[in-house]
């Protein structure tokens, strides 16, 4: 929690680094989203990876989220203790006592997890018979992202049936991450209609061998508004939406009045002749990439976007001024949209929120480094 305060306080008097959201924006993105899928006839099932603190998921779920997404084991007991349900572990879990601890959790909350190995759906099963549980399963196929999921729909249907045959677990679904998808919205007409094609070869493969799908699942925030180009789907997955980030912006799939999270940090060291350091390294902001864009740096620079966040060690981050103009001064303070949002809460204890800029509280990350 914030230290108790005798008057509001400012961002700007907030010790650096320090993660701050703008709660307007968040709300906006939130809503959004929301309004998005329901206009368009399918879920949305939030990934809580980008955020992982469940006050957030909470307000996920009261805007119209059917249920919620995440990676690992760990998160779906922070979200699950915190009274969240109905929770979707995107993630090929494996180990005894991991699903041990899911299949406990499946006695009060609705679990779903996501498969691509007969090997792991039959250890799931074993760890649901044991605890007297069940436990929904999806199928995951690679529709591109060349990562994780079964290769075709002969896979997916010999899987679903091996899952058929097993007790305490049932098959709902097939799920993908089309995390390939980078092109401008407005340009992915036909790699959408590619993972469309995808998703009616393996359910019209499935209806033949008796299996309908509950849940056809997919997911990725610069990808999430071209989702009604696919009309199997029943849900997705977008997690960056609730902040935005560097990323997202240069794919441009939002705007930089859509990103409510930027890292406050202070100009610290002006020694070095064009250059200027800030008191935010890769254990503020992670080594991520741009990905999008032009790639290069590790952050925009909000009130100097001219300038370039080059390059970080552990606790430094070095600005190259170049002929922007700008001379600063130690002391100075700058707020940085960083590259890879999700990375970045994670190293992080708590995120302070605000509204026009005065801090009403902060949010403890509590799924930060569940990483089992």
């Amino acid at each position: 929690m914030l230290p108790l305060q005798t008057k509001p306080m400012h961002i700007q008097e907030l010790e650096t680094p320090a993660i701050v959201v703008d709660l307007a924006v968040m709300e906006s993105n939130i809503r959004s989203m929301a309004e998005y899928c329901q206009s368009h006839g399918f879920g949305l099932r939030p990934h809580t990876k980008t955020h992982k603190i469940p006050a957030i998921a909470r307000m996920q779920v009261d805007a119209g989220s059917r249920g919620i997404t995440v990676a690992k084991p760990g998160e779906a007991e922070v979200m699950s203790g915190a009274g969240l349900d109905d929770i979707l572990v995107h993630y090929p879990v494996f180990g005894d006592s991991k699903l041990d601890r899911l299949a406990v959790l499946a006695r009060e909350r609705k679990i779903i997890l996501a498969v691509d190995s007969p090997v792991t759906a039959e250890a799931i099963s074993r760890a649901a018979s044991r605890a007297g549980s069940s436990i929904r399963i999806l199928v995951e196929f690679d529709s591109g992202m060349r990562r994780c999921g079964v290769a075709s729909p002969d896979n997916v249907e010999a899987l679903a049936q091996q899952i058929a045959k097993l007790p305490n677990v049932t098959f709902s679904g097939i799920t993908t991450y089309p995390g390939h998808i980078w092109d401008e919205p407005a340009h992915q007409g036909s790699a959408v209609a590619e993972l469309s094609a995808k998703f009616q070869a393996i359910l019209d493969r499935l209806r033949r061998s008796g299996f309908e799908c509950e849940i056809v699942s997919a997911g990725s925030t610069p990808a999430a508004r071209s989702s009604h180009l696919a009309s199997q789907l029943t849900e997705i997955r977008p997690g960056t939406y609730v902040f935005n980030d560097r990323n997202t912006m240069g794919v441009g799939a939002c705007t930089l009045a859509d990103c409510a999270l930027r890292v406050l940090v202070t100009v610290v060291s002006t020694a070095v002749s064009g250059r200027a350091v800030v008191d935010g390294g890769s254990k503020t902001f992670s080594s991520d990439r741009w990905i999008s864009g032009t790639k290069n740096g590790f952050g925009l620079v909000v009130e100097h976007p001219e300038v370039e966040f080059a390059t970080m060690s552990e606790e430094h981050g070095t600005l190259e001024l170049g002929d922007s103009g700008y001379s600063p001064k130690v002391g100075d303070r700058l707020t940085i949209v960083p590259n890879h949002v999700c990375a970045c809460v994670n190293l992080h204890d708590q995120l302070h929120y605000h509204r026009d800029s005065i801090v009403e509280g902060a949010w403890q990350v509590a799924g930060r480094g569940k990483v089992r």
